[in-house]
């Protein structure tokens, strides 16, 4: 009876119909939360919605342990929420209750940089209704409206400081994970080998110059995500500049 939710299927296809409506709802559901916690809700309100739905994410991504385990199919190298997204996925919780704003301002780069192109190019092998693809399009969704909540609604606004925090701290998490992955013959954060399926890391050259191209382009992705909120002093400079 349950086969559909726990059987794997391997039937997603990367661009085809199911990752197009998948996508949309994401975006949908992303829209929706920021519009509704920023009108609707008291600043005391604002906070218990978001840890709610962030804490559904933390439980639909921890589920998968236990069902793994409970089926005998648990496998170290893939099903210990170790990968970026899934990080995220956990501590989003405690960045939104306590509206820990260093925190966010570190992971809004992690986020918006690199967790959110999952849902243009997903790793995902299982169709719907597997319960696979419903944590993966659910976890996904919640930690990009975790990071853009503390923005639209918290009021944060991300600067060069939380760019570079988030630099360092991204490649001292890293520098934990790949000893674990070295230990279990897994690629948590894939450090130690390309993602399987058609992703970005394919234009990227083999292991490991992806990872010094990725080093270049965190850099240009953290610029691009800061250009909107540093527009106005560019302006005022350009302006400046020309008078």
């Amino acid at each position: 009876m349950l086969d559909p939710f726990l059987k794997d299927n391997g039937g997603f296809i990367i661009y085809g119909l199911e990752h197009l409506l998948c996508f949309t709802a994401c975006l949908v559901f992303i829209g929706v939360f920021l519009y509704a916690g920023r009108k609707y809700l008291t600043s005391k309100k604002q906070v218990v919605f978001i840890t709610f739905v962030c804490t559904i994410g933390a439980l639909t991504q921890l589920f998968k342990v236990f069902y793994r385990q409970y089926a005998g199919v648990f496998d170290q190298t893939n099903d210990v929420p170790l990968h970026l997204c899934n990080i995220m996925t956990l501590v989003m919780p405690i960045i939104m209750w306590y509206r820990w704003r260093f925190l966010w301002g570190i992971t809004f780069f992690w986020i918006m940089a690199g967790c959110a192109q999952s849902i243009f190019t997903p790793t995902l092998t299982e169709s719907l209704p597997h319960y696979e693809a419903i944590r993966y399009w659910s976890v996904h969704a919640v930690i990009i409206l975790g990071a853009l909540y503390g923005w639209y609604v918290y009021g944060y606004r991300p600067t060069v400081r939380d760019a570079v925090y988030s630099g360092i701290g991204l490649n001292l998490l890293a520098a934990v994970i790949y000893p674990i992955n070295l230990a279990l013959g897994s690629n948590y954060m894939y450090l130690n080998a390309k993602p399987p399926g058609k992703t970005f890391y394919d234009l990227l050259g083999p292991w490991p110059q992806y990872i010094l191209v990725l080093e270049l382009m965190l850099v240009l992705f953290f610029s691009v995500i800061l250009l909107p909120f540093y527009w106005k002093n560019i302006r005022s400079l350009l302006t400046a500049s020309v008078s």
